[in-house]
């Protein structure tokens, strides 16, 4: 597992809100833009990937004690999501790689063995 500040490093991910939990733990990857889907899978020691930009993004993250909402494809935040975040203290980064390839750099992360 690595922390969430670990992850922002290597992936190297612009922050959009603060890094409200650094030292949460990630154990992997979730990958979905269907709100009720990722609703009923997302667990908590996950980052979730996302092209949506929309305040339920927030409010599932928020129900499910996501640390980490990573937009991909340069996704942008309306300003109303933006204070959203912040108000229920989710951290929201971007990357303009595309969902499989975020996904897949997570991955690697996650797997490779320090020495």
């Amino acid at each position: 597992m690595k922390t969430v500040s670990e992850i922002i490093e290597a992936m190297g991910l612009s922050v959009i809100t603060e890094v409200y939990r650094p030292d949460a733990e990630i154990a992997k990857g979730y990958c979905g833009d269907m709100l009720s889907h990722v609703m009923a899978h997302l667990q908590s020691n996950e980052a979730w990937f996302t092209i949506l930009n929309s305040i339920n993004v927030i409010a599932v993250a928020s129900l499910n004690e996501c640390p980490l909402v990573i937009l991909t494809e340069g996704v942008v935040l309306q300003d109303a999501v933006l204070e959203k975040a912040k108000e229920e203290e989710i951290c929201v980064c971007s990357t303009d790689l595309d969902t499989f390839m975020a996904s897949a750099v997570l991955h690697d992360i996650l797997n490779t063995e320090e020495v």
